[in-house]
């Protein structure tokens, strides 16, 4: 292909395959240039590939060029590949493959700038110089090149080629048109630097765009109870290893316009990225769940404080307990959400704490378990009614508290109904405390010891 084939400017697509690309977005993460040539009909193979996979190969395609090079262009090349390994320590660690990907987009490069000024010289007397096409550069490289090579690592290789180039001018150069080639290439320079600046900038954003979808996907499946391989395999795209401890946030956001909703949720995982944590951000109804991964360096309640401002004044914002891994994920999602559901009840918690900011779903474990929240009804069957029925064998403890309970927390009607002394009853109680961590006398955890036990009489009746 001549070069000004190559640097012809494609016909513009028509509204069905502008239609096309949009329907399958999830696949288009280079459609950096928005036009496909007329005259490129797909074959039956191409038919089958993902629009980004067959837009790549195509625009390779069309300008693929002879890279037979003249000889002191080819030794400038190998001088830049040892030139790179000196100057750029980040080269040397590249693997081999990235290495001769990232050889082979320089040396289409320098073929490229080649061909433009072939071009420019054999049509001189055209009005306008032909302007090179630079695009297409990078779609030799498959699309993971941009995670492995950063566009500051490849704004790097430019300016080491451009100052080699810019060494060895007569090597492109007609004698007498030095000055001309000289600005020739830092001309190209610049139109290369601004084509890598745009597909690095549009394939973040297709990334960006594309783990967002992701992020919904998983949010709504752990809402909703999953919890299997497809769930992982998604968090795992996100970045989260496969075990982790994570807990979970619900409130309602600060209002906002449907405009900034996905700039403050890139807010709220910066925040959380710069307390070395992780996190996911999803809409529920009218809630925003964040399911976050404290690591093992940061404080939930840090996190917790560094979140708050992000939620509207004087309404609750619920957190989950601390669980482990896609399970524990579905648990204290669920649990965050449950909580916030029954946040009206928190009145006592208000009053014997002075605030519900953050409302630990923990705390309302009877309110959760009231609405039908099986895991609270298997947290307070678990952590309170099986303990104190390890450490009771005869059932004392348990018969004195639903006792004491059943006579308004009364010690002395409690004694006279257990036919004991009021010390004997206080002793009990105090026994209790120690090994259950709820306190009868304290009106908040006298409901939910009740509650715990009224889960375990049923359940112990109905085995």
């Amino acid at each position: 292909m001549s070069g000004r084939d190559a640097d012809r400017k494609p016909a513009k697509t028509s509204k069905n395959a502008e239609a096309k690309g949009k329907a399958n977005a999830d696949h288009n993460l280079w459609h950096v240039l928005q036009w496909r040539a007329k005259s490129s009909q797909p074959s039956e193979t191409e038919r089958t590939m993902p629009l980004d996979v067959f837009e790549r190969n195509r625009r390779s395609t069309h300008h693929r060029m002879d890279l037979t090079l003249p000889e002191p262009v080819q030794r400038i090349l190998s001088d830049a590949q040892a030139h790179l390994s000196e100057t750029l320590p980040w080269y040397q660690s590249l693997a081999d493959e990235h290495k001769n990907t990232l050889n082979l987009v320089i040396e289409t490069a320098v073929a490229n700038f080649v061909d433009w000024q072939k071009d420019i010289e054999s049509h001189p007397d055209t009005e306008g110089n032909p302007q090179p096409s630079t695009d297409h550069i990078f779609f030799i490289a498959p699309i993971e090149f941009t995670q492995v090579v950063s566009l500051r690592q490849a704004l790097d290789v430019t300016r080491v080629i451009v100052d080699l180039l810019e060494g060895n001018v007569s090597a492109f150069a007609k004698p007498g048109h030095e000055r001309q080639t000289h600005d020739a290439i830092l001309y190209y320079a610049r139109e290369v630097a601004f084509s890598a600046a745009e597909i690095y900038a549009d394939t973040a954003e297709m990334r960006e765009s594309r783990n967002v979808r992701i992020e919904t996907f998983a949010m709504e499946n752990l809402t909703n109870g999953v919890a299997d391989g497809k769930v992982s395999s998604q968090m795992s795209l996100l970045g989260w290893p496969s075990s982790y401890r994570c807990f979970a946030i619900a409130g309602r956001l600060r209002p906002k316009s449907q405009l900034n909703s996905s700039a403050i949720a890139s807010s709220i995982r910066r925040k959380v990225a710069n307390l070395n944590g992780r996190c996911l951000v999803s809409d529920h109804n009218e809630l925003t769940i964040v399911l976050i991964d404290p690591g093992e360096q940061c404080k939930p309640e840090d996190v917790c404080a560094a979140l708050l401002h992000f939620f509207v004044d004087d309404t609750p914002v619920c957190v989950g307990p601390i669980r482990r891994d896609v399970q524990g994920a579905c648990e204290t999602i669920h649990a965050a959400l449950t909580a916030y559901k029954v946040a009206p009840a928190a009145t006592d918690i208000l009053y014997s704490e002075g605030s519900v900011r953050p409302l630990l779903a923990d705390d309302m474990l009877p309110e959760r378990a009231l609405v039908g929240d099986d895991f609270a009804s298997d947290q307070l069957y678990r952590e309170i009614y099986l303990r104190l029925q390890q450490h009771d064998p005869h059932h004392i403890m348990l018969t004195t508290l639903s006792t004491f309970f059943a006579c308004g927390r009364s010690l002395e009607l409690a004694a006279t109904k257990l036919s004991v002394h009021p010390n004997t009853v206080r002793y009990r109680l105090k026994h209790s405390v120690e090994v259950s961590g709820w306190d009868p006398t304290n009106p908040r955890e006298a409901f939910v010891l009740q509650v715990a036990i009224k889960i375990g009489q049923i359940r112990e009746d109905g085995k």
